[in-house]
């Protein structure tokens, strides 16, 4: 292949730099059930076997691509997304909640909450055990209580918690020092995983516990495998506590970083379900398909903000009008119109406007280039020689590159405009961007965060001086302390009367509108992906963050395949390699054949000597597939030359069109993975469907 007579590595190269990683994810956001919390004396009842579990519903494989490794499986100690998504599933919580926001029984068959509001009791289902088969009792849920209290990042959300009293072995009963608006919302899956005494309450420091990776869960799923970075599988709990489900056998989660990858995947089919896409191209590509649904429900108690945080513990930004002539060069409306093609909402402040607490009446910030640069001179950085004033860096998390990357590129060309340089640093993953902000190891970082259904739970934490935890991200990272806004913070989260609250969170959002510890910039325009076929998809207000323990395959996706060739005997050890792989895809699917692609030791591999490789794209030449990693699905193969100038895309094509497929001899196509020099190459190209091609390629030492 040869790239218009520039190499064709480095033309590789650059495609493979343009892949990002980790979405991570991550998050915070906001959304509330209309008027007052139901906090009310009230008893619920509801059987878990009430509606017909028919054996139809039962098994198969669903496989979710998201982008974003986990720290571990503790959501406990832990929030964000890759956490939630399985920890959801690996623990049962006392409640659920559905679409409408009404809190539904879960592990809690049924609970009162005393006229005071300050007991909340638990009735638990009897029979319910751990996946270690040790039976789920009232103490392993005042242990979790207490635990989430001591050790969540979200301190505020059981901060009013005195102690959880166990009168007998199947009630709990939470006491509370003050009312609290949002107790029977913090009591979701994501939010309050029950966790086996047994196991994490061994003395062990919890924030190091081995079951943190290796959890002993009490969910609907177990986990049986994690690799970092690549997977995680989740195997069906038998003996989960509702009778017939989980409907699913296994839950696989992808962890892909990559955007295009993830819906080059979902359009094969070989994915089926993308929770959180934000890339707009893609939303609009996947959303043509009969067989995907694309959709903005499932997220309404999330309701994630992109920010710009400023750690105030470093000159210059210990300085509240360095901060507010950085809100003044920024223009929110290009980041939303033009960045994110009208599809982002601005977030003006803290709280999000869907949020029945948000207030609009805070100090703006519009694009005014003069009075940012009258701000930095009053704050005594004038401009030097060369037309700079200071340098800052900034960090930004590794996934959804239109609200994180591309907000940073023009961060750095805007703020320019003003005299300070802006210093990118980039993070190779979400960890180790979690690492630096948690460890205040930052001057500026974008950062998104969830409200998390109520300010109490996931506001507050931001913002309160008590939550300032060196270590523990998406707590108070910017070290913001205002007596006046701890005072507001506390006292909203103890009214239960919603226009007092109102009142409390609009004075709130005044304060740090002006002190400016954060820049707002937009809500997240979250989509759920998922293939028609799956019944009850995560749609509730906490849509992924939820058990899956009802999602089954009304119908199995159908995947046209052409024919396995018939074998002679006589074929070439590279035709062969391409035959065995076509027939470990029919068998397995991409993902089920991946991991025997990948391994040296099964013939499909070669990097030391040959550079043997299989290769899969569609007939458009996007990529699906490459076992050797040079390539990443979604990449785009039409417009690459052979030395001749010709096009091979459709050398490709041709060569898989006779039946069998054949043989095609390429000079300068296509650099070697073993030396990375481009030389004489071999390949074998067969058709796996219609649309899909495979090829074995092997150059000549």
């Amino acid at each position: 292949m040869k790239c218009s007579r520039i190499s064709c590595k480095k033309i590789m190269y650059h495609y493979y730099l343009l892949l990002i990683s980790i979405f991570f994810w991550i998050i915070s956001g906001y959304s509330y059930a209309a008027d007052a919390p139901n906090l009310k004396p009230r008893l619920v009842t509801g059987p878990h076997t009430s509606d017909a579990e028919p054996k139809s519903r039962q098994g198969g494989r669903l496989v979710i691509c998201y982008g974003g490794t986990p720290i571990h499986f503790n959501p406990a100690i832990a929030s964000g997304t890759p956490v939630a998504m399985p920890g959801a599933q690996l623990f049962a919580s006392p409640l659920r909640y559905d679409e409408n926001w009404d809190p539904k029984p879960y592990l809690a068959k049924s609970w009162e909450v005393s006229g005071d509001g300050l007991a909340v009791t638990l009735h638990l289902v009897e029979g319910a055990t751990f996946h270690d088969g040790h039976p789920i009792t009232s103490d392993d849920v005042a242990f979790s209580v207490m635990l989430v209290k001591e050790y969540h990042p979200f301190k505020s959300m059981f901060k009013p918690v005195l102690k959880v009293d166990t009168p007998d072995v199947h009630t709990a009963v939470i006491r509370l020092s003050s009312p609290h608006p949002a107790i029977m919302l913090a009591m979701s899956p994501a939010l309050l995983p029950i966790l086996p005494k047994h196991v994490y309450g061994d003395g062990h420091d919890i924030k190091t516990h081995p079951a943190n990776l290796a959890p002993v869960g009490s969910g609907p799923f177990k986990l049986v495998a994690y690799t970092p970075g690549k997977t995680i599988v989740l195997k069906r709990y038998d003996d989960y506590f509702i009778p017939g489900r989980p409907y699913l056998d296994e839950i696989i989660i992808r962890l892909e970083d990559d955007p295009k990858a993830e819906q080059i995947l979902m359009e094969r089919q070989e994915v089926h379900m993308l929770p959180g896409l934000t890339d707009f191209d893609g939303i609009d590509r996947l959303s043509s398909k009969p067989y995907i649904s694309v959709t903005s429900h499932g997220f309404e108690a999330v309701g994630p903000l992109i920010r710009l945080d400023f750690n105030l513990l470093r000159k210059p930004l210990n300085d509240k009008r360095v901060r507010q002539a950085i809100a003044y060069a920024m223009d929110l409306d290009f980041i939303t119109q033009y960045l994110h093609q009208g599809r982002s909402e601005r977030a003006p402040g803290p709280i999000v406007p869907a949020s029945p607490f948000y207030s609009d009446k805070v100090r703006k910030y519009t694009l005014d280039l003069d009075k940012a640069s009258q701000l930095l001179d009053a704050a005594g950085y004038p401009l030097k020689p060369g037309g700079t004033r200071l340098t800052i860096t900034l960090d930004y998390l590794p996934a959804m590159p239109s609200q994180q990357e591309d907000v940073a590129l023009y961060l750095r060309r805007q703020l320019a405009k003003i005299g300070i340089e802006v210093q990118i640093r980039t993070s190779a993953s979400f960890p180790e961007w979690a690492k630096r902000s948690g460890n205040w190891d930052f001057d500026m970082t974008l950062d998104f965060a969830y409200n998390w259904g109520d300010p109490v739970i996931g506001v507050g934490r931001l913002y309160l001086s008590d939550n300032i935890r060196k270590g523990v991200v998406w707590s108070n990272t910017q070290n913001y302390r205002n007596p006046t806004v701890d005072e507001l913070l506390n006292k909203a989260g103890q009214e239960m009367d919603v226009g007092k609250r109102k009142s409390l969170y609009a004075e709130f959002q005044q304060i740090v509108a002006e002190d400016l510890p954060i820049i707002w910039i937009n809500v997240v325009p979250y989509h759920n992906v998922y293939n028609k076929g799956l019944g009850n998809p995560p749609l509730s207000i906490w849509g992924i963050h939820s058990p899956l323990d009802k999602v089954y395959w009304k119908t199995l996706p159908k995947i046209t395949s052409e024919p396995l060739p018939p074998l002679s005997g006589k074929e070439t050890p590279l035709q062969t390699v391409a035959l065995r792989a076509l027939s470990l895809l029919h068998q397995q699917g991409i993902y089920g054949a991946l991991e025997t692609l990948s391994d040296p030791g099964q013939g499909f591999l070669d990097l030391q000597a040959t550079g043997l490789h299989v290769i899969g794209f569609t007939h458009q030449g996007t990529i699906f597939l490459d076992n050797s990693g040079q390539t990443k699905p979604g990449m785009d193969i039409r417009d690459i030359l052979d030395l001749k100038g010709n096009k091979v895309l459709p050398q490709l094509l041709a060569a898989a069109d006779h039946e069998g497929g054949s043989l095609l001899t390429l000079q300068d196509f296509w650099p070697n993975p073993a030396t990375q020099t481009v030389s004489p190459l071999s390949v074998w190209c067969v058709r796996l469907s219609p649309q899909d091609v495979v090829c074995a390629m092997k150059w000549s030492h």
